[in-house]
């Protein structure tokens, strides 16, 4: 029942980003996921490279999560319920203001019930400027909660984000935030 919990999880998380403007790349200009040779320590998990034709990808992932095993992203990992991912997007705003309003129109029209929490935030991703916008909704007939934070590597839109069940997603609060400070986009 678990392992069919979370597969659905997973493709309702991708069916949402896919209705977020999505851009495919190419299968020639993919380039896999390598992993990195340092040992990981009690806290977290192995470096995880992703490197598309544009943009390196580096992460160390706190310990529990797990790599989505054929996932067409790049960067994608789950942990219980709740799942996180890098996706590079195709948004006609020229700032990122007008990106997350072009997400939010996105979002209230992919989803039911759709709550923001408070404002877009700005804050900084490995010293590039993002913004982070949180909401809850309805997703087949379940209450999520989402996290996504987009910022501009060059001329192209990047996507983190994290999903989970509203109830659970709190809980690693802690996880995200280390997501985000040890990311990097090169």
């Amino acid at each position: 029942m678990k392992k069919l919990m979370m597969l659905c999880l997973c493709f309702i998380l991708m069916a949402a980003l896919s209705a977020c403007g999505s851009q495919k790349t190419p299968v020639q200009d993919q380039k896999p996921i390598s992993q990195g040779k340092s040992e990981p320590s009690a806290q977290q998990t192995s470096p995880t490279t992703a490197t598309t034709a544009e943009t390196k990808i580096q992460i160390t992932p706190p310990s529990g999560w797990e790599p989505v095993t054929g996932s067409v992203l790049q960067v994608q990992y789950m942990k219980n319920t709740a799942s996180f991912m890098v996706k590079k997007e195709n948004f006609s705003g020229k700032t990122l203001g007008d990106v997350v309003q072009e997400a939010k129109g996105y979002f209230e029209r992919s989803f039911g019930d759709v709550k923001y929490i408070g404002q877009s935030e700005k804050i900084s991703i490995g010293g590039i400027d993002a913004q982070k916008i949180m909401f809850t909704c309805t997703v087949s007939s379940m209450q999520m909660k989402y996290e996504y934070v987009y910022l501009y590597v060059g001329a192209d839109v990047y996507a983190i984000t994290f999903g989970d069940l509203a109830g659970s997603f709190d809980s690693l609060s802690a996880d995200y935030a280390k997501i985000l400070s040890d990311i990097r986009f090169e």
